[in-house]
């Protein structure tokens, strides 16, 4: 694969103006020996940790010198160029801090300047450790006639989608709604008002075949809003309109689908239609973990213990952990797969993946009792101790794909570098037996370490423990990769999650700790004094309201903790902060959670995010959690699981978590009881006969206080009254004359729906089929198809039988 160079080192300062990289190396390996392997007394222990984050931030943002690097400087070695980037904490934003692009933050300076000078907005999206992003920075915004036409004609913005997954969301719906496809840097022209009409994913700096270059697109939507402004302004209404849509208004509790196994079967008839069984997962290159679709299996096999279902797991599991997606010396597992063998990483490695993989090899543990899952949970966790842990609480985000401008450099070997790390002939021709080295390189040249013969050879990969740790000491000596350092709520909440689940299955006090001790930082330091989250943390900044992930992720860690160590206090703070969650972001008309706060600055859509990505939604978790903390909760479960059931029908794939949740509310002990009183109650009546037609009427009573959705409705997607009759009746129906409902305006709805209400009477009309014989007296059944609703919810719609008796 090609690597992009990587980003320059960035702080204008006079730490880096006085130490070279080396010099840094030096300070920073001392102080992160202090911190990590010597006591520290209480008193200094803030100043120790102060000195460690700055000297890390420092030595991930310094270690790597750019090729083009001189251009941008002047003479004396200072930078041409400093935007207000330099003032943001994001390793990704300060990689772009030392561009000729003026860049802004997402904040409200750059919107109003947009406004005020009537500017087009570039917004550029990406993060850290994204491949294209990087090579994006180096050859389209680190040029500066590029930057040049940037600064004149648009105000542009760059955001670390880490940090603002909101935007990212509403952004990459409009690429995806444009160019009808997605990826990072999403790079995406707004209107002055926020609304996107334009996007693309990388650019390049020139034109290429069939590809403009980003100077041309530049010109191109400039002379768009200098010359048709409003056709621009047209078109980015009708795509926010559709955006809104896409991902918030067309999520409803009025789409009222029964929640029973129908919804779970058909996401376990997609999963195994989409389950390879040659190698384990789901569908073909590139593969990527879906830790939601293993969570969903064991929850089916758990319940019907159907040993299919677990061999899918197991498969999949065990091509994962031997296979070259899995780090083989370190432990912890890369973002995905290039290929369907799961052989060839894309070598970033994140804490999300790491946490959601241990937690589901500590069940497939559990379930088969195979030493192979329990070794690696713990190589997990001892990746995640060794490179992923800040010194004052919470784990860092994570590691970049490249060092030195070439993917996988860190990670990969060559049989030459192995034996002369192990010194011993012997040992390193068995190890180059047992990890695929022997049999020639695999990645540009070298080799990707993964196991061939699988767990047949479990009992070898142990014997190569000392092997191991002496390749891992040796790597430690090559550079790093680039190490994101933020510390995010949400993803915390996973590995708080995974650490206390580890010591609920295996009872190394560490892992519980360490799980503590996270959470305590994050109570302690992420949290406002009015009781609110923030989103991240990085050098000793806060930053950012928190988001619905933050909240239902981090409970979720927070009731595993209690649930291994029956302490109050976790219980506690999960109950706390899911209040809190509901208090804001709580959708009272259509049931669900919002994304974001109600007072969330310049979003053009708030949003519900209920699909899972690489990590679940937070809708999802937030179910599964309501449903653990009992019955003063379990209507707001319920409630969401009504507002997302038509989409999870729909595509169950992109439910995969919520449908986890359904089952555990479908085997939940609780059931909540129908209403005692039947809400319609009908008789019918022939009234006449005219030529073989038989008018009747249909008599309904409707309870105080109800009312059944009008035929039409007045909305597309609410259930009609309906009046039908069975295929083998001997009748057929003529026609049903529907009454005019009544126009009424509802708290669950901003527009007004036809209803029915009280007493009501329908007529319609029946003919004797013909060819079928009259019975004398027979009984007929109409069936009366009803949404019950009151003012604040519906129920499921309902069918009524009504017998009438047919005279001969």
């Amino acid at each position: 694969m090609d690597a992009p160079s990587h980003s320059r080192h960035l702080f204008n300062n006079n730490i880096l103006r006085e130490l070279n990289c080396k010099k840094i190396a030096q300070v920073c390996s001392r102080a992160i020996h202090r911190t990590l392997h010597l006591t520290i007394k209480v008193s200094n222990m803030k100043n120790t940790i102060r000195k460690f984050l700055i000297c890390l931030l420092l030595f991930n943002l310094a270690w790597i010198v750019n090729a083009d690097e001189a251009a941008l400087k002047n003479p004396d070695g200072s930078w041409k160029w400093t935007n207000r980037l330099i003032h943001e904490t994001s390793p990704y934003l300060l990689l772009h801090a030392h561009n000729p692009v003026d860049w802004y933050p997402w904040s409200d300076e750059a919107i109003a300047l947009a406004k005020k000078e009537n500017k087009l907005i570039f917004l550029s999206v990406g993060y850290s450790t994204c491949y294209w992003c990087h090579v994006m920075e180096r050859k389209v915004f680190s040029n500066p006639e590029i930057a040049a036409m940037m600064n004149k004609n648009f105000i542009n913005i760059k955001i670390d989608r880490e940090e603002r997954p909101d935007l990212d969301e509403i952004y990459m719906t409009a690429t995806q709604l444009l160019i009808q496809r997605g990826g990072w840097p999403n790079s995406v022209f707004l209107t002055p008002d926020l609304k996107p009409f334009y996007a693309g994913t990388y650019f390049p700096p020139t034109d290429m075949p069939g590809r403009p270059g980003f100077p041309t697109i530049l010109d191109a939507v400039h002379e768009a809003w200098v010359t048709r402004a409003a056709e621009v302004i047209e078109s980015s209404n009708q795509i926010s309109r559709t955006i809104e849509m896409a991902i918030s208004r067309g999520f409803t509790a009025l789409n009222a689908r029964a929640l029973d196994r129908s919804l779970t079967t058909s996401a376990l008839d997609y999963l195994r239609t989409a389950y390879n069984h040659a190698y384990g997962g789901f569908g073909t290159a590139p593969k990527f973990p879906s830790p939601a679709n293993l969570e969903f299996l064991i929850s089916e096999y758990e319940r019907t213990s159907d040993e299919a279902l677990l061999k899918m797991v197991t498969r999949t599991l065990d091509m994962m952990a031997y296979g070259g997606m899995y780090d083989q010396i370190g432990g912890g597992f890369h973002r995905y797969s290039v290929d369907a063998k799961w052989l060839i990483p894309h070598f970033e490695k994140m804490l999300y993946d790491n946490a959601q993989l241990a937690r589901i090899y500590l069940q497939a543990y559990q379930l088969t009792q195979a030493p192979r899952y329990r070794r690696i949970a713990e190589e997990i966790f001892s990746f995640v101790f060794r490179e992923m842990t800040a010194p004052e609480g919470g784990f860092y985000s994570a590691l970049d794909a490249e060092t030195d401008a070439e993917e996988g450099k860190y990670y990969v070997w060559t049989q030459d570098e192995i034996r002369r790390v192990l010194g011993n002939q012997k040992e390193a021709e068995s190890f180059g037996d047992i990890y695929g080295v022997n049999k020639g390189a695999n990645f540009e040249g070298k080799s990707v370490l993964h196991v061939p013969e699988g767990a047949a050879a479990e009992t070898a990969v142990i014997g190569l423990a000392t092997a191991r740790e002496k390749l891992l000491t040796a790597r430690t000596e090559r550079e790093y990769p680039l190490l994101d350092t933020k510390i995010i709520v949400n993803w915390n909440g996973l590995m708080i999650d995974a650490l206390a689940y580890g010591y609920h299955v295996l009872g190394e006090e560490r892992y519980l700790s360490t799980a503590s001790e996270a959470a305590e930082f994050v109570l302690e330091t992420m949290r406002k004094p009015d009781g609110e989250l923030w989103h991240t943390y990085t050098a000793g900044v806060v930053k950012q309201d928190a988001y619905l992930d933050d909240y239902a992720f981090f409970v979720r860690g927070l009731l595993t903790l209690y649930q291994a160590t029956r302490e109050e206090q976790w219980l506690d703070a999960a109950k706390t902060l899911t209040d809190r969650m509901i208090q804001q972001f709580w959708d009272d008309k259509n049931g669900g959670f919002f994304y974001t706060k109600a007072d969330a600055k310049h979003l053009i859509v708030r949003t519900k995010k209920p699909y899972d990505s690489a990590i679940p939604s937070g809708n999802a978790v937030a179910v599964k959690n309501l449903l653990v903390l009992g019955t003063d909760y379990r209507h707001y479960a319920e409630k969401t699981l009504r507002t997302f059931a038509e989409s999870m029908a729909q595509s169950p794939s992109s439910f995969m978590y919520m449908h986890y949740a359904l089952n555990n509310y479908l085997t939940s002990a609780e059931n909540l009881e129908p209403p005692s009183d039947t809400v319609v109650t009908a008789t019918a009546k022939i009234k006449g006969k005219s030529d073989e037609v038989f008018s009747v009427e249909l008599q309904l009573k409707i309870a105080a206080g109800w009312h059944i959705n009008a035929n039409p409705t007045g909305q597309d997607y609410l259930i009609p009254t309906t009046v039908e009759l069975d295929a083998n009746a001997p009748v057929e129906l003529v026609d049903v004359a529907y009454p005019k409902g009544r126009s009424m305006r509802f708290e669950f709805s901003d527009e007004p729906l036809n209803v029915y209400e009280e007493d009501l009477t329908i007529p319609l009309r029946l003919k004797q089929k013909s060819n079928v014989p009259n019975r004398k007296n027979a009984t007929i059944i109409l069936k009366l198809t009803y949404q019950p609703c009151n003012d604040t919810e519906c129920l499921f719609p309902q069918t009524l039988d009504i017998p009438l008796r047919f005279p001969r």
